[in-house]
């Protein structure tokens, strides 16, 4: 039986990963709607296609960036839950779509997997802790707290990389922001899920390899994500001007009492 859930892809300049991770996405979730947009890249994508009958080639006439560009791509079907996939992840395990699907459900609308390196290691980029008090400093910065579980745990948000979406309540709170090119946007529409009263669960059991870096720099788009996201969340000018000198200082000492537990041990 056909998986009711679409699998998203934006493409920029990624061919040769898309070329290696599409045929990974097809293997695990066999009946699943594909779909790959090319963000205006100017890779030619023809043989792919022609390979690949039945994913379905979306081609922008501009780049609309990560957020818009999924927008695009899910007002193109009506699959019960979406999963967003960069095209530099590659699944490492068998069911992988099906185990992240089973997790979704109730008031869990978002799931994403442990992201691993292409040396097995962890990617601590790949949620943001919701609870303790370093998370709770670094979310009223406008930034994330980053700790390694091997537990599925409640997260403030979880890497737009590889994640899984209800249809459901992605749509009840418009999608993704498309004034957020690329960065951050995850942690947006994560935030704006959560307030809206559903769950975020990062689910380590779950692995999926992805090559942080080949999409884009984040030092080219990080600042502009990270004052936009400030802007729209964080009201008190009060708290954008001390709490990130806050998060800052919590971060190094938390850092240093960390390795010395370590040490301890």
């Amino acid at each position: 039986m056909a998986l009711d859930v679409a699998i998203q892809l934006v493409n920029y300049r990624t061919r040769a990963h898309l070329e290696e991770c599409l045929p990974d996405v097809l293997a695990d979730a066999p009946g699943a709607r594909v779909l790959v947009l090319d963000n205006a890249s100017g890779d030619d994508l023809s043989a792919l296609a022609a390979r690949h009958p039945e994913v379905e080639f979306v081609t922008a006439d501009r780049n609309l960036g990560y957020g818009a560009g999924h927008n695009l791509l899910a007002a193109r079907h009506d699959a019960g839950a979406l999963l967003f996939l960069n095209p530099d992840t590659r699944f490492v395990e068998r069911r992988t779509v099906e185990r992240l699907l089973a997790a979704l459900g109730g008031d869990v609308v978002a799931v994403g997997p442990q992201l691993v390196s292409g040396d097995g290691s962890w990617d601590p980029r790949d949620h943001g802790e919701l609870h303790g008090f370093r998370a709770r400093v670094a979310q009223a910065a406008g930034a994330s707290h980053y700790r390694r579980r091997d537990a599925p745990a409640d997260a403030a948000w979880v890497s737009g990389a590889a994640c899984l979406v209800s249809r459901r309540a992605f749509d009840a709170v418009g999608g993704f922001d498309p004034a957020f090119f690329l960065y951050k946007e995850e942690e947006d529409l994560f935030l704006r899920m959560r307030r809206a009263g559903g769950r975020v669960l990062y689910l380590p059991s779950v692995r999926v390899r992805h090559d942080e870096g080949a999409v884009a720099s984040r030092e080219a788009h990080m600042p502009d994500s990270a004052a936009r996201f400030a802007d729209k969340h964080i009201r008190s000018g009060l708290q954008r001007r001390v709490m990130p000198r806050v998060h800052r200082a919590v971060a190094v000492w938390g850092g240093r009492w960390d390795r010395l537990r370590g040490l301890a041990r």
